[in-house]
């Protein structure tokens, strides 16, 4: 879903901690250290067309700010793997 401003998570359900579901700073960060970067995750989920299954508070509690996409782990662990069996 896209704005004026780029992506939207207007219509997406808020999830809370779920281990089930990703951020792309979190599949950054548990699929690739150190050589996974955030970009490279987006490029996965465009690349792949994963859809986002909610979204989640990334500020504390108390406090306005943005809410994350969140995607399937098993989508984004398939993506990962298949682009490091080509290379």
């Amino acid at each position: 879903m896209t704005s004026k401003r780029g992506w939207s998570s207007d219509g997406l359900k808020t999830v809370g901690d779920d281990p089930e579901l990703w951020t792309v700073a979190d599949a950054a960060r548990l699929l690739g250290p150190p050589d996974l970067e955030v970009r490279e995750v987006r490029n996965l989920v465009k690349i792949f067309s994963i859809h986002p299954s909610g979204k989640r508070r990334v500020t504390s509690a108390g406090h306005s700010g943005r809410h994350a996409r969140v995607y399937p782990a098993s989508e984004l662990i398939k993506a990962y793997h298949a682009i490091q069996q080509t290379m």
